[in-house]
């Protein structure tokens, strides 16, 4: 009896799911001279066929939910081209069907075929797992009639954290957005854990530190699966719900209560611009015949006093860091230039707390603000990892009126503070 063997390639025209497309591969067989019998051997599940013998490799029953591919793999023998093949594959719990094809064995209709027939699950487009976690069945047709029924099982997965970031914002559709390691005290920050899956009854928490002092924690409980990469995402915030102090920070990830990794952030000062005088805001003081600038979105606080007048500017956009004092002092009241130093060391021992401060630097100077000229007295005490603070009196004198400017700030907004001093005294008119 003689044989001539060849391959054959065929596309299944199945049905697809959510999460599944099916292909059909007719991988051996030959064309028999004589009338044989019909034999069919046991319809085995495996992960592949060998690419010259056809014959399954890997034969498994349990399959891992991000599995390339599983192949259900069937001998025959003795079966016309022309008989039609069928492989259904369903949910056995359910019943449901999640794939479906069906064809001829051959082209050449009057043949009869002898070989290994395959059919092979695959992923659905765009999906990354190849069915939900599960029991599942594979059953064989021919023509129409059940010849036999293989089961197999997707294990469910454990989840994983993919990666870890922060940002500054959530889209509407819950993504988060603009990663950065550095945050202004007036941006908003979120830590953003990547899992490859939601599974129901999952654990994730964070806690989040300066140095060693814990600021804040929170946890979250997944509800519902999900078999493709998401977002679990947290707000940090302080206690009491006010800005971050400039400074750096540790966040530490659990899943399920076991530790997963240490991350960094920082919140670093806002930097300067001349634009957040734009909005036109003026201090007006009719007593004494003056107008001032003083930025946008922040809030002054004046009172009358013998000397003259004291005006308290402190910030409403997030920077806690940072107060301007003004006084408007009389003439009468007011030091001579060779006094200023002596004076500063007066206001400096009315800042509470400040002047017994071990290690203060004291520094004094001169400038010219466009036609004015300035006198400066600084205090500086910062400590060894950058902390502390510093003050700076300014000196001016316009017409009969001295005016005297404090600048108390942290290290980290010094040169923030300096520069809005240095607009306002530039911004200062007298009135007629």
């Amino acid at each position: 009896m003689a044989k001539k063997g060849f391959r054959g390639l065929f596309r299944a025209s199945g049905t697809a799911t959510l999460f599944t497309l099916l292909f059909m591969m007719a991988l051996m067989f030959y064309v028999i001279s004589c009338t044989p019998q019909q034999v069919f051997g046991d319809l085995l599940i495996c992960g592949d066929v060998d690419s010259r013998t056809f014959e399954p490799v890997g034969i498994d029953g349990t399959y891992n939910i991000d599995s390339p591919q599983i192949v259900a793999a069937i001998k025959i023998s003795g079966v016309r081209g022309g008989d039609r093949w069928r492989f259904t594959w369903r949910n056995a719990h359910t019943g449901e069907v999640i794939a479906d094809s069906a064809n001829t064995y051959s082209h050449n209709g009057s043949s009869f075929i002898e070989g290994y027939l395959s059919n092979k699950l695959l992923p659905a487009e765009g999906s990354d797992i190849i069915a939900e976690p599960g029991d599942y069945t594979v059953s064989y047709y021919h023509n129409g009639e059940l010849v036999e029924t293989s089961d197999f099982t997707i294990l469910r997965p454990e989840s994983n954290i993919l990666e870890v970031g922060f940002f500054k914002e959530i889209s509407e559709g819950g993504q988060p957005l603009q990663e950065a390691v550095d945050f202004y005290q007036t941006d908003d920050i979120y830590a953003a854990l990547r899992l490859d899956y939601r599974l129901s009854g999952d654990t994730f928490s964070i806690k989040w530190f300066h140095d060693e002092v814990l600021l804040g924690e929170e946890g979250y409980t997944i509800e519902e699966d999900s078999y493709k990469p998401g977002y679990i995402i947290f707000q940090l915030v302080t206690k009491d719900e006010n800005p971050f102090p400039v400074s750096s920070y540790r966040l530490k990830v659990f899943h399920s209560g076991e530790e997963q990794g240490e991350f960094s952030f920082n919140v670093v000062p806002l930097e300067y611009c001349k634009e957040i005088f734009a909005g036109g805001a003026v201090y007006e003081d009719e007593g004494s015949g003056f107008k001032v600038a003083y930025p946008d979105g922040w809030s002054w606080d004046g009172q009358d006093i013998e000397a003259g007048s004291k005006i308290k500017f402190t910030p409403g956009d997030g920077i806690r860091q940072i107060i301007i004092n003004m006084w408007i002092l009389k003439e009468e009241y007011s030091p001579s230039p060779q006094g200023y130093s002596g004076f500063a060391d007066e206001l400096l021992a009315e800042q509470e707390g400040r002047a017994e401060d071990a290690d203060i630097e004291k520094t004094e100077s001169e400038e010219i603000l466009g036609e004015t000229s300035v006198y400066e007295v600084r205090y500086d005490n910062i400590d060894e990892k950058g902390g502390g603070w510093s003050i700076t009196f300014s000196f001016l004198k316009k017409e009969d009126l001295l005016f005297l400017f404090m600048r108390l700030t942290d290290k980290a907004y010094i040169d923030y503070g300096e520069s809005v001093v240095d607009y306002m005294i530039g911004s200062i008119r007298l009135n007629g």
